[in-house]
């Protein structure tokens, strides 16, 4: 089990919680393997920034979502720049508006 899912099997109460992106191990075309930032790529679509200002936001799909599954934790990761000065309550009072207003944004962008 990874990290966000033990969170909120941990935590069954909670929905979201924001976190700083890890390390992940990647194994290359080239047979190689080494340590990448989590989601760099997702990261660079947001254009250029400073890295440190880098979170994730973490979404636990809730029971009444059409993908829940009972069986097992449906997880959504969202990369999110922070402010430079900016801290975020990881709460989910703060975290699921921001996230609602995300996904809201994306949906109009693609005329869903």
């Amino acid at each position: 089990m990874d990290d966000d899912a033990q969170f909120f099997t941990d935590h069954p109460d909670r929905y979201a919680r924001i976190r700083e992106p890890r390390l992940q191990l990647v194994k290359l075309p080239s047979r190689q393997v080494k340590y990448v930032p989590e989601m760099n790529g997702e990261f660079w679509s947001l254009g250029e920034h400073d890295k440190s200002r880098r979170s994730i936001l973490v979404w636990r799909v809730p029971p009444s979502h059409p993908l829940y599954d009972s069986k097992e934790i449906k997880i959504l990761r969202v990369p999110f720049l922070r402010f430079s000065d900016e801290t975020i309550a990881d709460t989910d009072a703060v975290l699921l508006p921001i996230l609602h207003q995300i996904m809201t944004d994306q949906a109009q962008k693609q005329g869903v």
